[in-house]
């Protein structure tokens, strides 16, 4: 220990913040010795510290405490910048704390699909130290890391010693064996422990092996001489781990070779055995075509695994065989993405419509046992576009990711794989991030798309992106963008996260306080908790009403709330200039509304896409035209009713633009907190509009009007009660057909298709639309009663 003398002299001692270090040792005087104090004064010296730098290097590290210590005892205070520094720590804290709670739900999710046990976690604890230490927030955090990777490794070795006796009992099925090897060395030890002992199959890309690494010091072309020649294969013993797995894989190589002589035989050749390989009993069906530069073909039934048909829904591929002096395949027109294979073309260093697959990759292919068309698709999707496996919209992705958590979860993992973007790690980190919000979910793997191939970009950079200040601008906009450009409703969204973080619930009282707090003059109270309610609209509400409102905990929130106080004083600066002025889209939320009936109508997705962006009104109203001429016109499909949805989900987005629709009527639902239905989102939504339509109007400029829609299970069905405060129907007694038929309303003239369209649908779901009393069904909601029946999904 050092002489008590010394410390005392060097704590007083003002010159001892030029070493930053220093000073920052000095607060724990009891942990000094000699040469600490030594090393602090050289480090200084050396790297030529001063107290700014030195408080840079603590934020960095995150050691917050030590540089909030400097701040305020040390000179920065007189140099003025201190809300820059403040700026700073806050930021830095903000960051660490998603960075924890990041980590944190990854070691649970790991430990949960290990079915392992994690040290309690003390969440609350962590973020507690976590905003005043990172490096012992991090020595914590590790211990449990460690404790879980000892876990992982034992019940690795146990499941592989089972993996074993299963096979020396005579179990022979090499699909079975190597996937489930796949699934242990993914730490998925869950699955594969059902798996090995009672054969039940998982989900999931990580139960398909993987392709093996080429190794780059091997020549393509030598490998496959050696494949040709029966006397290289018994003298070069350096290439017998590329050898073929069986006689398909054999003949696919070969027929690679063959593409050098061009030609309809030769494509003809290559396809048939591609076919084989992938274990579809249609080679028969090969029939090549005569195409620029080369032949079109298909390889049909070959992608039949479900989980690979999300992707591929008809199990087909369609295939170009370039002529050996093709450089690259010409414009297909409309063809969707294809397989490229000729001895003359190379792979693009951009995603386009087709993937070319080389001779390294036959080579690989030609290894594997199982899991082909999974292997095939892993090499070409990693140059297809990303629309291939994420859709071109949100809405398309939302579609495809399923109606369940557990579905989205799988479906998310194989987007990853396939699309070359990343594993379960960052699966994990992405459904953190966005909340399972579409919009963001999209805007993420976009991002992950552009800058896979860059420096510190592709998974690296998803533990950055909170830094990329462009792309933090983006999600901003992506979250705030459904609840259009009027004030208040974004006014209500930053008050709710400057009033708590995502997670906990925000009443109304607290809402109005966070306004308060930044600016004398606010919105009445209650236009606040109507704009409240209508927070329902984002897909990241899990609750909203007009007496409180819950956020889903994820990071793009943590992130945004940060912000929530700054742009809460700007709204709130801009709004008080013009108090009375018309919101300037006032129209959004009623216009969006709106066409949600039409949600089945070819063109919707083009409108609502106008309706987000810039388009001008008069745009706006003829394509709204257009889209009610194609639902009057019934150009809707019935294979777009087919699908599962959460009806939860869609109802609790659908509440929230009815209440900006139908401001001074009240709505109240229940139910539980999912419910998985045989029905497509885009049916869904036409029912719900349809039926909310007509509460809406029929209390429309009422002050107490109410609205209860209501949501349970019964048998294999799920029951939707839609009841509201109005008159009821005015249709005599026994003649209540009348409401379900074409072009009778009691609402006036080009009424009276919507509750018919409605009971169509429905009844293309296998479900029902009826109507359960005209009126007085109810002793305080003497309205209308309908319901709605769906299947369960």
């Amino acid at each position: 220990m050092t002489d008590d003398s010394v410390i005392e002299l060097l704590s007083q001692w003002p010159g001892r913040f030029r070493f930053g270090r220093l000073a920052v040792a000095l607060r724990a005087p009891e942990q000094l010795d000699e040469d600490a104090l030594v090393n602090a004064v050289l480090r200084g010296i050396a790297e030529d510290d001063d107290e700014q730098s030195v408080f840079d290097s603590l934020v960095r590290e995150g050691r917050l405490e030590d540089a909030e210590y400097l701040l305020e005892n040390g000179p920065l205070l007189g140099r003025g910048g201190l809300s820059r520094w403040l700026h700073a720590l806050t930021a830095r804290r903000q960051e660490l704390r998603e960075e924890l709670q990041s980590r944190c739900a990854a070691l649970e999710k790991r430990a949960d699909d290990a079915d392992l046990v994690l040290p309690e976690l003390d969440l609350a604890a962590l973020e507690q130290l976590c905003a005043t230490s990172w490096p012992e927030t991090l020595r914590l955090l590790e211990a449990v890391e460690s404790a879980l990777e000892g876990g992982l490794a034992a019940g690795r070795e146990a499941l592989r010693s089972r993996l074993a006796e299963r096979e020396a009992q005579g179990v022979n099925d090499p699909a079975w064996a190597e996937s489930s090897r796949a699934l242990v060395d993914a730490g998925l030890l869950r699955a594969a422990a059902r798996q090995i002992d009672d054969g039940t199959r998982s989900s999931g890309p990580e139960r398909v092996p993987a392709l093996p690494a080429w190794n780059p010091e091997l020549s393509p072309r030598q490998v496959l001489d050696w494949h040709l020649d029966p006397v290289q294969r018994q003298r070069q013993a350096r290439y017998a781990g590329w050898a073929p797995a069986d006689d398909s894989a054999r003949g696919l190589v070969e027929a690679y070779a063959s593409l050098d002589d061009g030609g309809f035989i030769a494509a003809h050749r290559f396809t048939t055995a591609l076919t084989a390989f992938l274990g579809s009993d249609a080679t028969d069906q090969v029939s090549p075509d005569e195409v620029t530069g080369g032949y079109l073909t298909a390889v049909s039934r070959a992608f039949v695994d479900p989980e690979l048909m999300r992707f591929i829904p008809l199990g087909n591929l369609e295939v170009f065989v370039g002529e050996p002096e093709t450089r690259e395949p010409e414009a297909m027109g409309t063809l969707p993405q294809y397989l490229a294979v000729g001895p003359g073309l190379k792979a693009s260093a951009e995603r386009g419509p087709y993937a070319v697959l080389v001779l390294r990759d036959v080579l690989r292919l030609a290894t594997l046992r199982t899991g082909r068309p999974t292997a095939l698709m892993r090499l070409l999707g990693r140059q297809w576009p990303l629309a291939a496996f994420a859709g071109d919209t949100p809405n398309a992705l939302d579609e495809l990711l399923g109606p369940d958590e557990a579905t989205r979860w799988t479906t998310l993992r194989w987007i990853l794989d396939l699309s070359g973007l990343g594993d379960i790690v960052a699966a994990d980190a992405l459904a953190f991030a966005t909340g399972w919000d579409p919009a963001l979910l999209h805007l993420f793997l976009q991002a992950l798309a552009e800058r896979q191939d860059r420096s510190g970009g592709g998974v690296r950079w998803l533990t950055q992106w909170r830094q990329d200040r462009q792309f933090v601008a983006a999600v901003e906009d992506a979250v705030v963008r459904p609840l259009g450009r009027a004030p208040v409703p974004r006014l209500a969204f930053w008050a709710a996260l400057a009033a708590a973080p995502a997670g906990e619930e925000v009443t109304a009282d607290e809402l109005l306080g966070a306004a308060q707090l930044v600016a004398d003059l606010v919105p009445d109270a209650d236009a606040l908790t109507t704009a409240m309610a209508a927070l329902a609209r984002l897909r990241l509400t899990e609750e909203a009403s007009t007496e409180c409102v819950r956020f889903r905990r994820c990071g793009v929130l943590s992130v945004l709330g940060d912000r929530a106080e700054q742009r809460l004083e700007t709204i709130l600066r801009d709004w008080a200039a013009h108090p009375a002025s018309p919101a300037p889209e006032d129209g959004h939320a009623v216009r969006l509304w709106a066409a949600r009936r039409h949600g089945l109508s070819p063109d919707y997705e083009e409108y609502v896409t106008a309706l987000e962006g810039s388009a001008p009104a008069p745009d706006l109203d003829t394509r709204l035209a257009r889209l009610a001429q194609q639902t009057t016109g019934k150009l809707w499909d019935e294979r777009r009713v087919d699908g599962t949805t959460d009806l939860v989900s869609v109802l609790r987005e659908t509440t929230g633009l009815w209440q900006q629709a139908f401001p001074d009527v009240r709505m109240a639902t229940s139910g539980p907190g999912a419910a998985v239905a045989r029905i497509s989102p885009r049916a869904t939504q036409v029912l719900l509009y349809e039926l909310l339509a007509n509460a809406g109007e029929a209390l429309a400029g009422s002050e107490t009007g109410r609205v209860s829609v209501h949501l349970e299970p019964h048998g294999n069905e799920w029951i939707v009660d839609v009841r509201d405060s109005g008159h009821g129907i005015t249709y005599p007694q026994g003649r209540e057909d009348l409401l379900f038929r074409a072009g009778h309303s009691t609402k006036g003239e080009g009424r009276g298709d919507g509750l018919h369209r409605a009971r169509a649908i429905a009844e293309a779901a296998d479900g029902a639309l009826l109507l359960v009393s005209r009126s007085d069904g109810h002793p305080i909601l003497k309205g209308a009663h309908f319901r709605l029946i769906l299947p369960k999904g």
